[in-house]
């Protein structure tokens, strides 16, 4: 209290409010406080707006820090000074302080997520594939797991090996009866990543399409769909049933059903004609459809559900720009203590919607990640020269960044 009375009598601002209520000679700077003229009084040379006390602008950052000690949120942390004190733009400072908090930063929530992105229906079928691979099983195997985008016809192949080489013979056979797609979307994994893959894709005049690592999201039709086939496996487990059959009866089963998106079975798209089944049906060979309204019913449903999508995520459009620092999602973490981002300081170098491309300040290592894996650091940020002891026993100088 001895300070604020010190502060009070001593800081401009305070001056020209007391001028402002004694003399009514309100100076323009502090307009902000004229609002509130009929709350404003003096007690002890202390400026006072009701029962709260207007801390002079070079006290303020401390009462600031002190209002922070337990590290409260932004709510908790205005309504706890709210109760006994008060300047302009109070609710600003507060916001600055916790948002430029690193240890808040690294522990806190991840940014929303940007509004989803619908692939748009390719012209024709086996335009655009999507691939996966689903396990390991409990024999042991795995399941390549390939998607058409336009038809959404599947083809599902058992292996044990997971190697590049291995996942190209089974493309290879695939390929010689439905020919080279255009594009093919695929996940992170080392397999379809590897120089291997992606000269066979070249080869092939195939545009290989890599999802943002650790964002699944990105190749949601076949993540999809690999739920469904996890389910009949579950079923076919419980059942005693062998695998190959089981997903021989699954794939004879949904290529034949009528899809919920495209009103049509994937095999009557891919193939132009109805898969004769178990189930008894009348065939007209001479019947031809207009499949606009395909197309449409796709556009439709799709915008549904991302509208009901981004809606439930509260997604917003990134506000990342090149430049900007931020903190990383720590992936793994090893314990409960972990903190949610690590303190290693990157640079957006390129921010298109929610895929973010950023470079490690420390090392130059560029990573890509999406929206919610980043987090901003806020305030300014200097560069501090700490000099430690080695083991040798020389001086070794390490680089950090610090938040003001």
């Amino acid at each position: 209290m001895r300070d604020i009375i010190l502060q009070s009598g001593s800081d401009l601002e305070i001056t020209n409010v007391k001028n402002g209520l004694y003399k009514n000679q309100w100076d323009e700077s502090v307009k902000t406080f004229k609002i509130f003229e009929d709350e404003l009084c003096f007690y002890d040379n202390i400026l006072l707006r009701g029962n709260k006390i207007v801390i002079p602008n070079k006290l303020r950052k401390q009462v600031l820090v002190a209002a922070h000690e337990g590290h409260p949120g932004i709510v908790s942390m205005k309504e706890r000074l709210r109760a006994k004190v008060w300047w302009p733009k109070i609710d600003k400072d507060v916001e600055m302080l916790v948002k430029s908090c690193k240890g808040c930063t690294l522990v806190g929530l991840p940014n929303l997520p940007v509004p989803m992105k619908r692939r748009e229906l390719p012209a024709e079928p086996w335009v655009d594939i999507a691939m996966d691979l689903l396990g390991p099983l409990p024999t042991n195997d795995y399941l390549l797991v390939v998607i058409d985008y336009y038809s959404r016809y599947k083809e599902i192949k058992i292996t044990k090996t997971i190697n590049s080489a291995q996942i190209i013979k089974y493309l290879k056979e695939i390929f010689s009866r439905l020919g080279y797609p255009v594009s093919i979307s695929a996940d992170n994994e080392r397999q379809f990543i590897s120089e291997e893959f992606k000269n066979f894709c070249a080869e092939c005049d195939i545009k290989l399409l890599n999802s943002i690592p650790y964002w699944p999201q990105m190749n949601g039709e076949v993540e999809r769909q690999n739920r469904d086939i996890l389910k009949r496996l579950r079923i076919s487990q419980l059942e005693k049933k062998d695998l190959k059959e089981t997903l021989y009866e699954y794939l004879m089963m949904y290529n034949s059903t009528p899809h919920s998106v495209t009103g049509k079975s994937p095999s009557e798209l891919f193939f132009n004609r109805q898969k004769r089944d178990k189930i008894p049906m009348l065939k007209n060979m001479n019947s031809k459809e207009d499949y606009s309204e395909i197309r449409d019913r796709d556009k439709l449903q799709k915008e549904k559900g991302k509208e009901y999508g981004d809606r439930k995520r509260r997604a917003k459009d990134s506000e990342f720009i090149e430049g900007d620092k931020v903190y990383l999602k720590n992936m793994e973490r090893t314990n409960k203590l972990t903190a949610n981002f690590s303190p290693t300081p990157h640079v957006v170098e390129k921010s298109v919607g929610g895929d973010i491309t950023v470079r490690n300040e420390e090392t130059g290592q560029r990573l890509r990640r999406n929206v919610i894996h980043l987090k901003k650091i806020e305030g300014s940020w200097n560069s501090i020269r700490d000099e430690t002891t080695s083991s040798s026993g020389g001086l070794e100088s390490k680089d950090y960044n610090e938040a003001n």
